[in-house]
């Protein structure tokens, strides 16, 4: 198990801790009522946003080495608050001490390679999330029980999920065949001309911050189910919004993410060349080139609201952008629910035929 620094954001006034609010955009406590804007947080706590991340981790030896590898990548923190040891997986980032339930931030998760560019804050409110998730289950009725129930509700969380983006400027070119068909008939013979036409596109197009998450632990569809971010939202990275927050460190590299956002931004260009041709009655494109001019990445971290459900041995989350709201689940069947439901439609079509067949007989 490895020792890391950590931090948290405590109320100046009574010690309790403090979590960003946002419907506020203000650092709150939930105990005496204060209240902190963002500029009074970086001056209060101004040792925690200067603390350098850039440190090396202590060398582990054999034996720390084979008990981290047992214990499944796991490590043990200090709760700066109560003292108590804080467990959690190597990519977590931030977190909360299960006894006092201070937010416990991980700066060494932080450090290096690991430290974000950029984030964007919550935007919306728990409760907000919360009504948004009845509101997408309403009338499925078919939902396990456990899967509408306030417990389960209530364990909705908000997670900073990592992300790369990474902006382009490309030179992309296409050839087509292009035919133009026109038919006519005369007396009893019908016609076709088809005229063929080769068509080329050239254009340079810039990408902006094209997105992709980095972990593994979220299906990429998932994410980008509830995309877009608004990127007027982006500020510098700052420690202080990961207060009341999970938050984890990417496991998917920039080389892995610049594989999957170069085939985004690969059908992106295809598809904007392709909209530039018209007046064809069919489009065969025959070759499509995309050129890198200049490329940059950007490490973020993304508000989303997360809630997982396991039923039956598969999981199925539900998410909701937590910046502009949209939502998206993959939702479980009961197979009682199910199994009663279809029951109910055989009987009630058996008795419909029965009742037809009868009238008909009289």
């Amino acid at each position: 198990m490895d020792e890391i620094r950590t931090v948290t954001y405590q109320c100046p006034n009574c010690n309790a801790a403090l979590e960003y609010d946002n419907a506020s955009g203000k650092f709150l406590c939930k105990y005496c009522g204060g209240a902190f804007t963002e500029e009074q947080i970086h001056h209060i706590f101004k040792e925690n946003e200067e603390m350098p991340l850039d440190f090396d981790e202590p060398e582990l030896t054999a034996q720390q080495k084979e008990d981290e590898e047992f214990s499944g990548q796991s490590a043990l923190y200090t709760c700066p608050n109560c003292g108590a040891g804080v467990i959690c997986d190597s990519l977590t980032a931030s977190t909360r001490c299960h006894f006092c339930h201070t937010p416990v931030i991980l700066t060494g998760r932080l450090s290096g390679e690991y430290k974000p560019d950029m984030m964007i804050p919550f935007c919306t409110t728990k409760e907000l999330a919360e009504s948004s998730f009845r509101d997408y289950i309403k009338g499925k009725f078919l939902l396990p029980r456990g899967f509408k129930s306030e417990a389960q509700i209530n364990n909705i969380s908000p997670l900073y999920v990592p992300y790369w983006l990474k902006s382009a400027l490309t030179t992309a070119h296409l050839t087509a065949e292009g035919r133009i068909v026109r038919t006519w008939r005369s007396g009893d013979t019908r016609y076709t001309n088809t005229k063929i036409f080769n068509v080329t596109r050239s254009a340079e197009m810039a990408f902006i911050r094209v997105p992709c998450d980095g972990s593994k632990r979220i299906d990429d569809s998932l994410m980008e189910s509830i995309e877009p971010f608004n990127y007027d939202g982006l500020k510098p990275f700052s420690m202080s919004y990961l207060s009341g927050c999970a938050a984890e460190k990417y496991d998917v590299t920039k080389e892995e993410a610049g594989q999957r956002i170069g085939q985004r931004i690969r059908a992106g260009a295809e598809e904007e060349l392709k909209k530039s041709i018209v007046g064809y009655s069919s489009v065969n494109v025959l070759n499509f080139a995309l050129n890198y001019e200049k490329q940059q990445y950007i490490y973020a971290l993304m508000p989303v609201w997360f809630l997982n459900y396991t039923y039956r041995g598969k999981d199925y989350p539900f998410v909701m952008n937590g910046q502009t709201g949209a939502m998206f689940g993959i939702l479980p069947v009961s197979k009682i629910k199910a199994f009663l439901f279809g029951a109910g439609i055989f009987l009630l079509t058996t008795a419909v035929a029965a009742l037809i067949g009868g009238v008909c007989f009289a």
